[in-house]
């Protein structure tokens, strides 16, 4: 029987993570296996995880967790007649299932003079129908053992349920009824008003998320840039009519995206899912043309009167599907990936420059982003720069095979634990549908990630550069980039 064992260490004496992922044989009686109880085949493949300070040898591990990876059945596509599309991965032996709505509008979509009204409108969506008011609805969906979540982005609105399978369908007809019929109580709206109107005010206290606002506005522009959660000045001109309005417009079938993953089979899933919103009637969608991602080529200083810097660069990066992509992520990986990554190494651990400093991803339809972020003290602000972007010219000449094969166990560490979960999976395939209109199995993510070639990190980097960019400074002086 093959087992395959991811690892992660953290260090007693400093925040250190190594992650290893090991494939082995083991027969059923071996120590490792005992006291489990899992239904052993020879081709399946068994997944464990756990935590140990010091020794890597697997088989004196004790795991933390420990689950049946069963083969999971291909994800299926299906779009109803009034243009929902679905997404359905069945997990076998899995005890819930995440169901994913994703509508493809979100703050890019707000007027101009009342930025911050999806985001209003997401909060105060829960809060009454004609037939139910807030509290026979928050009962209904804890009666119903619903975890729930929502948020808005730039380009979607989302709302995330993990439920139990017999309570698929009246899960499904309490979120129809939400969105189709929410009456959007105009004294909750003004509590949400209230609530975005503190958000907004506490941002100054959280200077890292206000440095990353402050530079997709700068680098990106309208309506990319924009925040979701509205400007002062907008949010209170926002009015109850007008956010009925606004969810009116946009929430409409052909806007909406489903994803489903978990203990369910697929022709239940497309079943109840027509029986719920296939009488759902709206206008056709609109042209739905993404917005080209593109980056200021500029630097701004934000004068922050404060002992502590943020800096911030962001740079175009590689769209999904492209054929560099994978090359992009382990690039990712190379630079903020753990505890041996470039940046946490130069900058952290050597030099001791930075508090933090990470380097992250993100994809949009019309392309994506490479983002670096430091903090650190005003005095070594300058010399945290330099060497953040020394790391990333270095980035084109001198990564080592090492490296590579270690950024891939990172990255297939993480593909293999969090995201063959059905949380994971929900949110891997809807991002896929919305992003590409297809969807990629575990697997083929897998054989992406083992594909790319040492060459072609270099090549990622002639395709797309890390400047120019946008560099932000949050703090006491600017700097120079």
């Amino acid at each position: 029987m093959r087992v395959r064992c991811v690892e992660s260490a953290i260090g007693q004496d400093r925040l250190a993570q190594r992650t290893q992922i090991f494939d082995f044989d083991v027969h059923e009686d071996d120590d490792l296996l005992k006291g489990i109880s899992v239904t052993i085949s020879i081709d399946n493949i068994y997944s464990c995880y756990y935590m140990r300070k010091t020794n890597w040898a697997v088989t004196e591990a004790l795991p933390l967790k420990f689950y049946v990876r069963t083969p999971m059945s291909e994800p299926q596509i299906y779009t109803l007649e009034n243009g929902i599309r679905v997404v359905v991965e069945p997990m076998p032996g899995a005890q819930s299932a995440v169901v994913a709505f994703r509508f493809t509008f979100g703050a890019k979509d707000d007027p101009n003079d009342r930025l911050g009204i999806t985001r209003i409108a997401e909060d105060v969506l829960f809060k009454g129908t004609p037939r139910n008011d807030a509290r026979a609805i928050f009962d209904a969906f804890d009666g119903l053992g619903i975890r729930r979540s929502s948020s808005t982005s730039v380009e979607y609105t989302s709302f995330l349920a993990q439920v139990l399978p017999d309570k698929f369908k009246p899960a499904l007809e309490l979120y129809a009824e939400l969105f189709r019929s929410a009456s959007f109580p105009s004294d909750q709206v003004e509590i949400a008003k209230t609530i975005t109107l503190e958000e907004l005010k506490r941002m100054e206290d959280n200077p890292i998320q206000q440095a990353m606002y402050m530079t997709y506005k700068a680098g990106l522009g309208s309506p990319m840039g924009r925040i979701p959660l509205g400007e002062p000045d907008t949010v209170s001109a926002i009015v109850p009519a007008g956010v009925r309005r606004h969810w009116d417009a946009h929430c409409r079938p052909g806007h909406l995206l489903i994803g489903v993953a978990g203990g369910l089979d697929a022709e239940t899933v497309i079943e109840t899912v027509g029986d719920v919103f296939g009488g759902w009637a709206g206008k056709a969608p609109d042209s739905g043309e993404s917005h080209p991602i593109s980056v200021a080529d500029r630097s701004v200083h934000r004068e922050k009167p404060s002992e502590q810097a943020h800096i911030c660069l962001l740079s175009c990066g590689v769209p999904r599907g492209h054929g560099l992509y994978y090359a992009g992520q382990l690039v990712i990986a190379i630079l903020s990936g753990g505890g041996s990554s470039r940046l946490f190494t130069e900058v952290r651990e050597k030099r001791g420059l930075a508090y933090s400093v990470s380097a992250f991803y993100q994809a949009y339809r019309g392309g994506g982003l490479m983002a670096v972020y430091a903090g650190t003290t005003a005095d070594r602000a300058q010399e945290t720069l330099d060497v953040c972007q020394s790391e990333l010219a270095r980035l084109r000449r001198d990564v080592t095979a090492e490296e590579l094969v270690r950024a891939k166990t990172v990255l297939k560490g993480r593909l293999f634990t969090i995201g063959d979960l059905p949380e994971g999976r929900a949110g891997g395939i809807i991002e896929d549908l919305f992003l590409e209109g297809r969807v990629r199995t575990i697997d083929e993510i897998a054989a992406g990630i083992d594909a790319v070639t040492l060459d072609q990190i270099p090549q990622y980097i002639e395709t797309f550069p890390p400047r120019p960019g946008t560099l932000l400074v949050l703090g006491p002086r600017s700097l120079e980039g």
